[in-house]
């Protein structure tokens, strides 16, 4: 009973009717069910009522909303999420893209590339190139033609080639750039991205231009010093191409990217040629192979047609003393012949007719009449012209008749006589 009476008595229920004290009322069922909650079923008290209730989740923060262009505030913390903002979106260069002939680059520099390749052959195999000129040949079988043991052509075909390559992607690339404008989803974050890689592959391009730039100018020092001024149409050919490529690539270069690029590329420029010198020039070996380098004398076979002007012209200029100097193995001597034609009477002094060879002095005719180039024109009255001449400008200087309309006149007469100035 005493174990009965004490939650009885946590109740405010005495059992007894001799209790001294009143004894309080009992408990409603309101107050019970406002203190416990409602009773289940059946006269049970739910468990659950006894349960503290869960409390409320904590409101989410919100940032407050920052002015554009300011940073976000410090302590903002979304759930435990501190995940970093996302990366801005790329940005194209102000201003228009350049658009630089890169396919007409790419095709110069595969000509380049098979040119090169064509050298490399013949000099692996040991053949003779064809070429009008004896220079060509002189430079294939000088040492200067080898590096390390391999042909410098093959050198020069494998950077053509890739320059080619370079150049054609960025063709293509140029071309991505204008076909990406038409996308809406995206355009300007995508087209920023293929801007900024046109801009670097073009760059690329002009640096690799510049090196091929300076291989070339070596090669034409070459050319000119060791080999005692040997002409060479691939070289030549060579050259031209390089110093092409160059010009494209310098061309294609905003304003902005050619200040960033230029240092770059004289310095490029300037240590392709200085270590090639260095590789080449010292060469002990082929610089004995220059000394030793000798040209049997070989008249050069006159392939276009003289005709009547040309023949008078020719015999006129022998009868009036005029001379012609020039040398076997020179290209622009051998054009001037051409410009008279096969059995016209040119009146030619050979100022090496034994031959050349390095330290070879000029013939005592030419010595006399101090040739320093070739061809080099000497008429009766003593009037000097270095280089090539038309047979117009020949006749004018020697008193002699104009040719006949379209005969003996080059493109710079032509347009004297249409203009009126001749």
């Amino acid at each position: 009973m005493d174990a009965l009476a004490a939650p009885l008595s946590a109740l405010g229920v005495h059992r007894g009717p001799g209790a001294a004290r009143a004894r309080p009322s009992l408990p409603t069922r309101a107050s019970l069910r406002g203190r416990l909650g409602t009773p289940a079923r059946g006269g049970v008290v739910d468990a659950g009522a006894f349960i503290a209730p869960r409390r409320a989740p904590r409101a989410r923060r919100v940032p407050r909303a920052t002015p554009p262009g300011s940073a976000p505030p410090l302590g903002v913390n979304d759930d435990g999420d501190d995940s970093a903002p996302p990366p801005p979106a790329p940005r194209a260069p102000e201003g228009p893209v350049p658009n630089p002939p890169l396919r007409l680059a790419a095709g110069l520099a595969a000509v380049g590339c098979a040119e090169s390749s064509y050298l490399a052959f013949e000099k692996l195999v040991g053949g003779e190139a064809a070429c009008p000129l004896s220079g060509c040949q002189t430079a294939l079988s000088s040492s200067y033609s080898v590096l390390f043991g391999v042909p410098l052509s093959a050198y020069g075909a494998l950077a053509y080639g890739l320059v080619a390559a370079l150049a054609w992607w960025g063709a293509n690339e140029r071309r991505a750039i204008d076909d990406d404008a038409d996308d809406a989803e995206d355009a300007d974050a995508s087209r920023a991205k293929l801007v900024n890689q046109f801009a670097r592959i073009r760059a690329l391009f002009a640096l690799s231009a510049a090196g091929l730039a300076g291989v070339s100018s070596y090669l034409l020092y070459v050319l000119a010093v060791p080999l005692g001024g040997a002409e060479c149409v691939y070289c030549l050919t060579s050259a031209a191409i390089s110093f092409s490529l160059l010009g494209v690539g310098v061309a294609g270069l905003s304003g902005k990217e050619a200040g960033r690029t230029a240092p770059a590329a004289v310095a490029l420029y300037a240590v392709t040629a200085l270590s090639l010198s260095l590789v080449l020039g010292s060469d002990d070996e082929a610089e004995a192979a220059a000394k030793d380098l000798v040209l049997a004398y070989k008249a050069p076979t006159i392939e276009s047609a003289s005709t009547a002007y040309s023949r008078d012209l020719a015999a006129f200029l022998g009868e009036k003393g005029a001379k012609m100097y020039g040398a076997f193995w020179c290209s622009h001597c051998e054009d001037q012949k051409e410009t008279f034609g096969a059995g016209a009477p040119v009146p030619y002094v050979e100022c090496f007719p034994d031959g050349w060879r390095r330290g070879t002095p000029l013939d005592a005719a030419c010595a006399s009449a101090e040739i320093t180039g070739f061809p080099t024109w000497v008429l009766a009255d003593g009037t000097r012209f270095e280089g090539e001449k038309s047979l117009a400008e020949l006749a004018r200087a020697a008193g002699f008749r104009a040719p006949p309309e379209g005969e003996g006149a080059d493109a710079g007469d032509q347009l004297a006589a249409f203009m009126g100035t001749n």
